[in-house]
Parts: structure tokens; sequence; C-alpha cells
């Protein structure tokens, strides 16, 4: 069994045993889709142009959105905090294998959870499946690297996890609003659409809900999401240390 593949089953273990993570992984985003759906949110709307998609996208970039700008960063801090990064820069085991199973872990926890809220959506909801199946998967797999990429930088300057988590949250509840979770559809004011097209959550779920509909993805959307994966991973490779 490689170093990798060790660190990784420990890291998944402590993620397993923090319920905060699975709650906010997990739980949130089934909750969501049982109050909503149970509700008939899922149902298309033509006046506020609001699709079937919008509930299980919505679900899914919540879920993406927690553990790239929170979860991810907070752990990273806290062991660098801690000095358990610093430690392991000594020894044969490189404290990148932290940093990948981290990024492992948490892509995983994402695609369990995208899974749940798929059948969910498909099984109980009748909201079927995403038409375009692999434009959402490369609207999913570019929305996670760029979530994750803004993530890895908020990890490489916050002092602390304290620090990260605040600076995560900071991230988090403007990029809802962006990406219209609570303004869906005709509903976001006309000034803030263009920033929905480009931000990092907002492209996303543009990009999942055009899929979802049958449609691939718009070239704007894709655009962003790989210009933030690409400019902000780079960044964030250049600054993060491990003490």
């Amino acid at each position: 069994m490689s170093t990798l593949t060790k660190i990784t089953t420990v890291e998944s273990k402590l993620f397993l045993r923090d319920s905060t993570s699975a709650v906010m992984t997990f739980a949130l985003p089934i909750g969501l889709m049982v109050v909503f759906g149970s509700i008939g949110l899922g149902e298309d709307d033509p006046e506020t142009g609001i699709t079937k998609a919008f509930l299980p996208v919505m679900a899914l970039a919540l879920s993406a959105a927690l553990l790239g700008l929170s979860i991810l960063p907070t752990v990273l801090a806290t062991y660098r905090e801690k000095g358990i990064l610093r430690r392991m820069s000594t020894t044969p085991v490189h404290p990148g294998n932290v940093l990948g199973a981290q990024l492992l872990v948490n892509l995983v926890a994402l695609v369990a959870a995208a899974v749940m809220v798929l059948l969910l959506a498909a099984l109980v909801f009748d909201l079927g499946t995403p038409s375009n199946m692999l434009g959402f998967v490369v609207a999913f797999v570019l929305t996670a690297t760029a979530l994750f990429a803004i993530g890895l930088l908020v990890a490489a300057l916050a002092p602390t996890g304290k620090a990260a988590t605040s600076i995560g949250m900071l991230l988090f509840f403007p990029s809802m609003f962006f990406a219209g979770v609570w303004t869906p559809g005709d509903l976001m004011p006309s000034w803030a659409r263009p920033i929905r097209d480009v931000s990092p959550l907002g492209a996303g779920m543009e990009a999942l809900q055009d899929a979802w509909n049958g449609s691939w993805p718009g070239a704007t959307n894709l655009l962003a999401l790989a210009v933030v994966t690409v400019v902000v991973g780079a960044i964030a490779a250049r600054t993060f240390r491990w003490e």
C-alpha cells in the first residue's frame, strides 16, 4: 500500500468522524432536497425562469461550496497551525501526501453527495436526471476544481484554522447570493447577472442547470470555471507553505 493510500485512508476516517463535516456535506443538501422538494420547488415556473433543475443543482452546489470554501481550507490550515505539515516535511513522508489525500477525500465526498442528490431527484421527487450527462460531468468537474482551488488559496493564506473558517464563510455567503440561490432565475437583479455568469459558484450552477435541461453548458460559464481553476490554483501552489 502506497504512502498516499495510507494517508488517504486515515484522512477518510477522520472526515467521517467529524460530525460537522458529515452534516455539512451530506445531511444539509439532502435536507434541502427533502424540505424544498416537498413544497414543490422542483417544479418548472415559467414566470420566474426557475426549472426543475434548480433544486438538485442548488443542493449539489451547496455541498461543493461547503467542502471547497470551508472544510478543505480549515483542515489544511489547522494542520499547518499545529505543526503537522512542518514535522512531516522533515520525514520521508512528504506533507504533499496530506494535501493530495485531502483533495481526494473531499472529491470523493462531493461525488457521494452528488450521487445521493441525483437519486433523490430521480426516485423521490420525479425531477429526472441530467439530459446531457456528458455536459453535466464536465460542469461538475470544473465547478469542483474551481472551488477547491479557491479553498487551497484560503488555506495558503490563512494563518490559523479559525481564520480559514472565517475567510471561507466570508466567501461562501456572497458566492451563494451571486449564484442565485436566494434569487434564482429572473428573480436575480439585473446588475448581478453578469457577476453570476463568471463567479465560480454562479457559473457552476448555470452550467449544471443547462446540462440538466439538455443543453451544453455555456462557453462563458465553462471558461470562467477553467480560468479560476488554473489561475487561482497556480497562485495557491506558489503561496502554499508547510509552516
